[in-house]
């Protein structure tokens, strides 16, 4: 029996009417655009087709006389389609705008790049976990090139990632059609245009110079945007944008900024330009790409099934078919940890459990990045005095006053002893290390607290580390040590240099590689290496004809058992 599934339907598309051509204007004609976008393997690891078919999309001929079908291409005159292809449409609507999508971490981007995937491509497939993979595993997408450049920069430094596309489903081409088969199966396919690039964000290095990854993730639509139809939502981030960097002193934009990024593009040709970002400069460049779909459009979005399920049922090499695919996905499983572990904060995000989070204040924000430059713990210790000399008749009653900003902490008085030792230790909590402030002591001999006197005062400007110095006062000397811990991703002598978070090298090898995994897709169906090493199924062609179903079944049954035959 047969399927026929209309992907869309539209006005546009009512008046396009198939007819059957003469062998002499069957010859003459040229493919539809796209006419070989189905049958294809596809790679859902890597996120690639893979050039073996197993649906016959070159035969168009109907009869022996070489008539074909043909349609009236009103773009390109007209077009033949193989006889696989019994429905092709004119879609001709199109609205570009740009799409945005931050992810905290590269685990979070990993996993979203499977997402042209549109169904459960496992479907039909057990696969269970590999042992001691509790924490995850990386299945679809783990080796495409968008998660490469993820893991790879997840390596260097704490990054978020943003992406940036621009899709237009339904250009005025032909990229729509159905395929008639004698397979009980649900055929979708959805062609178009989409440029998506993907920019690495250093989050620590964004959130130490005043920039939430948000801000810049939607700074980067904003500037995307330049040449598209903004949302209303854009056009009130436009302005934020302009203050934002002018607050920071900028003269940059934003993509000049955070430079490093993956571009990725389907369907009509670019010749190596950024599509999203260049195009500002030089509109010539959308009007070309998008011109160039007329003759080259690709595939955006699919439908996977595994191989095994293009065979009917009953068929004998199913089992083992399916056997040998599982066994492959098994043999390359990889258990997936989180890139970097928190140094501060938890991870309790469920939309990205491997983002850290931690309490926002004044000084560490939310995804616990510092927020700014010169942030750090101050811890006060170690305070001793020798030979103070405050009163005529007996020794001192001394305590010490430590001041840093606007904080001030007391010790208690040690009566009577020219060389005390006082065992207070203070915590400043956090602090901002400028050249503005700095760590003063006062020594008291404390008749009373009303009645003090200023036995000597001295200050110091904060260094990073642990520091032990003294003070000459008045009559006697005094000693003091103090830590200043910088806060994460912080260095340098007042905490004012980034210093990239890079990964542990125990990670870095449990990170790469993820997965390598086959998937097929049920309009493209590619074994594995180890599949066609075995010669299980060398090329199946499933051809639609005007036979009855009947005629159809037995001819399917012929192709499958002499692919059988090979093994």
């Amino acid at each position: 029996f047969s399927l026929l599934m209309m992907l869309y339907t539209s006005p546009a598309a009512s008046s396009l009417v198939g007819y059957i051509g003469t062998p002499t204007e069957c010859a003459k004609a040229h493919f539809v655009p796209g006419y070989n976008l189905g049958g294809e393997g596809f790679d859902v690891v890597t996120m690639e087709r893979k050039g073996a078919f197993v649906i016959d999309t070159e035969t168009w001929k109907t009869a022996a006389n070489g008539s074909c079908q043909l349609y009236r291409n009103r773009y390109m005159n007209r077009e033949k389609v193989p006889v696989s292809v019994v429905d092709w449409r004119i879609f001709p609507r199109c609205s570009l705008k740009v799409d945005s999508m931050l992810y905290d971490s590269a685990e979070a981007l990993v996993n979203d790049s499977a997402s042209s995937v549109s169904n459960n491509w496992k479907g039909g497939l057990e696969i269970p976990l590999p042992a001691g993979a509790s924490v995850g595993v990386g299945l679809g997408g783990s080796h495409s090139r968008e998660s490469a450049f993820g893991m790879q920069k997840s390596k260097q430094d704490r990054y978020s990632f943003s992406r940036q596309s621009i899709q237009c489903k339904g250009l005025p081409v032909s990229l729509f059609f159905g395929l008639f088969f004698g397979l009980p199966l649900i055929f979708s396919l959805v062609s178009s245009l989409v440029s998506s690039l993907v920019s690495s964000l250093v989050s620590l290095w964004a959130a130490i110079n005043g920039l939430s990854t948000t801000e810049v993730s939607d700074c980067l639509s904003v500037e995307a945007s330049a040449s598209f139809a903004a949302s209303v939502r854009i056009k009130a981030m436009t302005e934020h944008c302009k203050a934002q960097k002018k607050k920071l002193g900028h003269s940059q934009n934003y993509r000049s900024m955070f430079n490093e990024r993956h571009t990725e593009v389907t369907g009509g040709s670019i010749d190596g330009t950024d599509v999203l970002f260049e195009g500002q400069s030089n509109p010539s460049v959308y009007d070309n790409w998008l011109k160039s779909l007329k003759t080259l459009p690709d595939v955006v979005q699919y439908d996977l099934h595994p191989l095994h399920m293009v065979l009917p049922a009953p068929h004998p090499a199913v089992k083992g078919l399916k056997a040998e695919v599982e066994q492959y996905i098994k043999n390359n499983a990889i258990a997936t940890k989180c890139s970097e572990r928190c140094q501060i904060g938890h991870r309790s995000n469920k939309r990205d459990p491997c983002a850290c989070v931690c309490n926002s204040s004044s000084h560490i924000k939310s995804n616990c990045c510092p927020n700014g430059k010169g942030l750090a713990t101050l811890k006060v210790f170690r305070l001793y005095a020798q030979n103070l000399y405050g009163d005529r008749w007996s020794q001192t009653d001394g305590s010490v006053e430590v001041t840093y900003g606007n904080v001030v902490k007391r010790t208690n008085i040690i009566s009577n002893n020219d060389n005390p030792v006082w065992g207070e230790t203070f915590e400043f909590g956090p602090i901002t290390m400028s050249m503005a402030n700095k760590l003063r002591f006062r020594v008291y001999d404390e008749d009373q607290y009303w009645n003090s006197d200023l036995l000597g005062e001295c200050s110091f400007e904060l260094h990073s580390g642990k520091q032990s110095n003294s003070c000459m006062l008045n009559h006697g000397t005094f000693f003091f040590s103090y830590t200043a811990e910088c806060a994460p991703s912080l260095g340098g002598n007042r905490c004012q240099e980034y210093i990239p978070a890079s990964m542990s090298p125990s990670l870095k090898e449990r990170v790469e590689p993820l997965m390598t995994l086959v998937c097929i897709n049920v309009l493209s169906h590619a074994p594995p290496p180890q599949l066609r090493a075995r010669r299980a199924v060398d090329t199946i062609s499933i051809r639609a004809s005007q036979n009855s179903p009947m005629e159809k079944r037995q001819h399917q049954e012929q192709l499958v058992s002499s692919a059988a035959a090979k093994r």
